[in-house]
């Protein structure tokens, strides 16, 4: 079974071996050959769980909702993982200020929580008091994330409340106010700015401030940055179009540059892979993503086409600015479980 498996997804073994090989182009084996064998070893992993969940639970609904449980457990002990490292780190200036200044490790597991959450209000079985028990759940990742100043989750999570719930009914329009209502309380220039200066200084808040134009002087500039170095990455490509740097090899690409971008990944998944896997490892993947796309139209489910929507978008926004396709990224499982999910559909009964 498992052999079949592995031919009848051919284009991710491929993909899997073609990063190996472009990892060993980079010419480190202590750390670049290792992440070729953990990204092959984390992909057919993943492609083995869902379709192996697939055979086992045989129906749409029991394969979705274990898939779905997957999601939420494994991001609430990323999130667990995550507190404990900030309590290990013993700050000097105390908690509150590491808290407000390590905004990378939660913004991620978090969203993702809100989305399921969502996914559980909208469209599983459970009684008032267990939806209280989400919207609660969505309503901390939201905030959270908003505090985390990471614009891409905050703005995925806010784009999910239309996408599950159009056409809208009055509870869910009444929630969707609160919300934005709540939200306008924090970003007001006449409160909002008194409340962010009773945060302690760090990154977060500076970057939250320079968000919503309350740093004199400074415009906003980091998507304009990013394509300063997607440029750099670009460049990488054009010298080597079809191997690429290899896997992981920032330092040879960044290090001859003039803009500040050394030893910085690309913040952009397709044009960092670009760069460094060219377009043999870059193809294979679009290939991989198509094909999943192609297999997820066949399942002529309302409700399942939603779901899947509302986990998918959420990759290809947050890939476009940041670099997640190398295990040991917080977005690299939820992105490569999500883009292999229709996988399983192949081996259910529908």
């Amino acid at each position: 079974m498992t052999s079949k498996i592995l031919i009848q997804n051919i284009d991710i073994v491929g993909l899997s071996i073609s990063w190996l090989l472009s990892s060993i182009l980079s010419m480190d084996t202590s750390s670049y050959l290792l992440y070729g064998v953990w990204t092959l070893l984390s992909l057919w992993a993943i492609l083995l769980f869902i379709s192996y969940s697939a055979v086992v639970y045989q129906s749409l609904p029991r394969f979705s909702f274990a898939i779905l449980q997957t999601l939420w457990r494994g991001n609430f002990v990323i999130l667990v993982l995550d507190l404990v490292s900030l309590i290990l780190l013993k700050p000097k200036g105390g908690m509150m200020n590491i808290f407000f200044a390590s905004n990378t490790f939660w913004a991620y597991p978090t969203m993702t929580m809100g989305i399921m959450a969502l996914i559980k209000i909208r469209f599983t079985p459970v009684g008032f008091k267990k939806k209280l028990y989400y919207v609660l759940i969505f309503i901390i990742s939201l905030v959270s994330v908003y505090f985390s100043a990471r614009r891409s989750p905050l703005f995925c999570l806010i784009l999910i409340l239309p996408l599950l719930y159009l056409p809208l009914k009055l509870p869910q329009i009444l929630l969707i106010i609160f919300l934005f209502i709540t939200s306008y309380s924090l970003l007001d220039s006449t409160n909002g700015k008194d409340f962010l200066d009773s945060l302690p200084d760090s990154y977060m808040k500076y970057r939250i401030e320079r968000m919503f134009g309350l740093v004199q002087g400074r415009e906003e500039t980091s998507y304009s940055e990013r394509q300063k170095l997607w440029d750099t990455y670009l460049d990488a490509f054009y010298q080597k179009p079809v191997m690429g740097e290899g896997l992981a090899a920032v330092n040879r690409i960044t290090e001859n540059t003039k803009n500040n971008a050394d030893r910085l990944s690309a913040h952009n998944t397709f044009v960092g892979l670009l760069a460094e896997t060219g377009l043999s490892g870059t193809l294979l993947l679009f290939v991989v993503i198509l094909r999943s796309v192609l297999l997820a139209e066949r399942i002529k489910n309302i409700v399942w086409t939603k779901i899947y929507l509302t986990l998918f978008i959420p990759t290809l926004l947050i890939n476009w600015v940041e670099y997640n396709l190398i295990p040991g990224q917080i977005f690299f499982l939820y992105t490569m479980i999500v883009w292999l999910l229709p996988r399983g559909l192949q081996y259910l009964k529908i």
